[in-house]
Order: structure tokens, then sequence, then C-alpha cells
């Protein structure tokens, strides 16, 4: 059984569709823990409405500002051996749940399983896939070996509950990477694999990130990687709060390289945004910015976005040649005009 912890705070617009989703699922035992950090907005009203009509929803309201710490209530609070994410803006394919319990039923050495995500725009209109995390546990034990990151879409985890709560649950210093975190630290206890299938429609919508947000997602993704190879390497590890006092202790130079790259990152994505809301002209402002603040970071980034675009292209145009030849070669077949 699933227990799905879904945070929210000022969700009206999205809310109702993400719970809708997850009463839709074919896996039908779990319960919905909506953990809802103080918003303003009709969340509260739509999230009860919604509770009286299915009592496999429950609303856990809290007040902390801060998204480790609102997840939490739901880990500590959950009936059920494992843990289900889905954000309240975000959308579960009907099949999600049951195709993840049935593989940790066949696979009780995997901890944490995810999938792909497929991202959509504010109206839920496709926009690319993301194919991210080993599929395999020889890709999971390269990576492991390889100290590197492992990349895991947030709102497609479902992990175990009881390792989760024995190594502390989510980590507030971590947030803005709270999922990433803790997925490292499970994998000590086990593999992480994800399903090479889409489980989630993970939404694109809303406002700009600031470039400070940006460095510091780098900075708290760097702590992880750093830890990843001390433990492979058998030596001690800096707390976070040492290792970030390091990099501000690092040379001006250093530091405003730091934060140029925090200014691509954060125009890169925001050009997503932008894109993904039809403000064409912002878009272009900000993905010209990520091109100039550093290069080595964007352009393999669009270049990649651009070959899968053409390649979608090329697939589209070689399935219409082929359906106009199998038409002229049928009608030839029944006596019409062949070409």
């Amino acid at each position: 059984m699933i227990s799905v912890v879904m945070p929210s705070y000022n969700s009206a617009e999205f809310i109702e569709q993400a719970i809708e989703s997850v009463r839709a699922q074919t896996y039908p035992h779990f319960e919905l823990l909506v953990c809802d950090d103080g918003s303003t907005d009709a969340t509260i009203e739509i999230v009860e409405r919604l509770a009286r009509q299915d009592d496999r929803i429950r609303l856990l309201r809290n007040n902390s500002r801060n998204i480790s710490r609102n997840c939490n209530v739901g880990l500590f609070q959950a009936k059920y051996p494992w843990i289900a994410r889905l954000d309240a803006d975000d959308v579960m394919v009907p099949a999600r749940l049951e195709l993840q319990i049935r593989a940790a039923e066949q696979d009780p050495s995997v901890v944490l399983w995810g999938g792909f995500a497929r991202l959509v725009d504010r109206a839920g209109k496709p926009l690319r896939t993301l194919r991210t995390g080993p599929t395999t546990a020889a890709e999971f034990e390269e990576t492991r070996l390889a100290g590197s990151m492992f990349v895991i879409q947030g709102p497609t985890v479902m992990f175990r509950r009881d390792i989760a709560l024995e190594i502390g649950g989510y980590d507030p210093f971590f947030n803005s990477a709270e999922d990433l975190e803790l997925l490292h630290r499970m994998t000590a206890r086990g593999q992480a694999r994800v399903l090479p299938t889409i489980l989630t429609d993970y939404r694109v919508h809303g406002g700009s990130i600031t470039s400070g947000k940006a460095a510091h997602q780098i900075r708290l993704i760097r702590y992880i990687e750093a830890r990843n190879r001390a433990i492979l390497a058998g030596r001690p590890m800096r707390t976070p709060e040492e290792f970030m006092g390091a990099l501000d202790s690092a040379p001006d130079f250093i530091r405003f390289l730091e934060w140029i790259d925090g200014k691509a990152r954060q125009n890169y994505r925001n050009a997503s945004v932008h894109h993904a809301e039809k403000r064409v002209s912002q878009a272009a402002l900000c993905l010209t910015l990520a091109l100039l603040c550093n290069p080595f970071f964007s352009v393999p980034r669009m270049s990649k976005r651009l070959g899968r675009a053409a390649g979608r292209r090329s697939r589209v145009a070689l399935r219409g040649v082929a359906r106009k030849f199998l038409d002229v070669t049928h009608i030839g077949h029944h006596g019409g005009p062949a070409l």
C-alpha cells in the first residue's frame, strides 16, 4: 500500500487536477496526504471539498515555510510502507502507482523507484520528455561507483518509508535540492531504479527564479557529489555548513565565475518557462543572456534540445511519406491510378 505525499502552497489553480489524477489511479490501495504550508488562496477549500468525497484524502495544515519540513510532516503521518511524491501542480498517469508497486514486489533490493516525466505547459500541452536515471541494476552500479549524481525526477519517485525515517527524512538544509539529497542518502541502503515509461506530467509554469537560487542549487549539488566521492574513498566529509563556508571564502574571481554560472542557469531555466508560457520575446532574451554568461553550459543543452526537435520533425515527415506511399500502392493494387 502507498501513501502519496503532496506538498502545496497557494496551489488552487492546479491542485484539483493533481488530486483527481491520484483518485483515478488503477491501483486503489493508497492514501493521499496533502501537506499545505499556509496557503492563502482557495487551496484549502478545494482539498476539504475533495476530502469529503473521498476518505482516502487527508489534509495536513502546516506553517513551516519550508518544503523539506512540510514534506516531512507527510512522511511522519503516513500509514503505509511506500511513499509516492507528487507536487500539487503535476499529474500522475493512471497506471503510475500500479506500475511502481508491481516493480517493487518483483525486486525488493530497490528502495526507490522513479520513472520518466513528461514536461507540459500550463494548459497541459506536452513539451518534451525527461528520461533520466538508471533503468537497470548495472546502470545504477556504474553511476554509484563513479560517484556521479543520480538524477531521478522528483514528481515520479516512490520510496520506502521505513528507510527514509531511519535516515531522518528530508534535510531542511537542502531546500531546492531536497529530493536529490534524500535519494543519495537512501542509495546507501539499496538500489534506485527508474521505469522506462512516463509516470508523471511535470508542469512548467510560473515566475522566474533568481540567479541566487540557481547558484545555491548548484552549490548543494556540488556538496552531494563531493560527499558521494568521499564515501567511496572512505574519507571523512565536511559538514554542509563547512563546505558552503569554504566556497564563500574562495577568491573573488572564483566567486565571480560562480555568480556568472548562476546567471546562465537562471536565464536558461527562465527561457524554458517563458517559452512554455508563450512569452516569445522574454524567452529569446533569457536564452541570449544564458549563452552570453556561460556558453559551455547553455550551448550543449540547446543543441541537444534542437536535435530532439529535428528528430521529431524527421520522424513525422517520414511517417507522412510512408502513409502516402501505402495509400498510392493500395490504390494501384485495386486498379486505381497508381503513380
